[in-house]
């Protein structure tokens, strides 16, 4: 299997040839070393790049009129950064490094230089697109409707699936380097409900956590509790590539 995120990200979505392979390991050719908190960019800098995270997990944000930070996405290892704002000419959020990693960064031509080049990825670019809106869209009615234990759950349910789509035998214990603070601005709680929704789930034997690290001791039940609508990260590629 191939050790490019990137390309299992799309992979997960439709199999690609070698040629579509060889196009977006174009995009990881370059990884530079990015440190926790180090921005990406900063909310209206000029837009004229895209990223890919070959390692290390990131997050974008705005800031409330109270000067308050506002945790909008979160971006995991082979997410394209930045595809929101191909279409302005700066960008509408800041992205910074969640923790350590490698980011690449290569300017938006590429894109449009291998959509030249394929149809199917031209086809995975918008279901990639779409499926960050569904996602989305998902935890917005989410975080409207549902308590704040069904919140976290839902959260924790989103990240575990998406992270199957680029970790091969993923298990139910991985990295989830969130802490209170983030999860809290993510999910609009506070840091005191984050740590209780925590502590109840722990206590009801769904999961544990430690430090950066998060355990599913009973995945059906939390999914029950989430309601989370695994569709919404499964776009239909066959149509699109007909």
């Amino acid at each position: 299997m191939t050790g490019s995120c990137i390309v299992r990200h799309f992979n997960h979505f439709f199999p690609l040839d070698d040629g579509d392979e060889a196009l977006l390991e174009e995009f990881e050719r370059h990884p530079e070393p990015m440190r926790r908190h180090q921005h990406l960019w900063r909310i209206n800098e000029t837009a004229c790049m895209l990223y890919t995270l070959k390692s290390g997990w990131a997050y974008a944000y705005r800031t409330s009129p109270r000067g308050e930070m506002k945790v909008l996405e979160v971006f995991l290892p082979g997410d394209i950064i930045g595809l929101h704002d191909f279409t302005f000419g700066h960008h509408l959020t800041g992205v910074r490094m969640l923790t350590d990693g490698f980011a690449c960064a290569f300017p938006y031509q590429d894109i449009l230089a291998a959509c030249e080049q394929s149809r199917t990825l031209t086809a995975a670019f918008f279901a990639d697109s779409a499926r960050e809106r569904a996602v989305m869209n998902e935890r917005l009615t989410t975080l409207m409707h549902c308590s704040a234990r069904m919140k976290l759950a839902h959260f924790i349910i989103e990240i575990r699936l998406r992270l199957a789509g680029v970790t091969p035998d993923l298990e139910q214990r991985f990295e989830f380097p969130f802490n209170q603070k983030i999860l809290a601005s993510l999910l609009g709680l506070t840091n005191v409900h984050v740590s209780r929704v925590l502590s109840e789930l722990e206590r009801d034997g769904l999961l544990s956590k430690q430090r950066r690290t998060l355990e599913i001791h009973d995945y059906d039940r939390l999914h029950e509790e989430a309601q989370f609508n695994d569709a919404c990260l499964h776009p239909d590629m066959h149509r699109l590539c007909q």
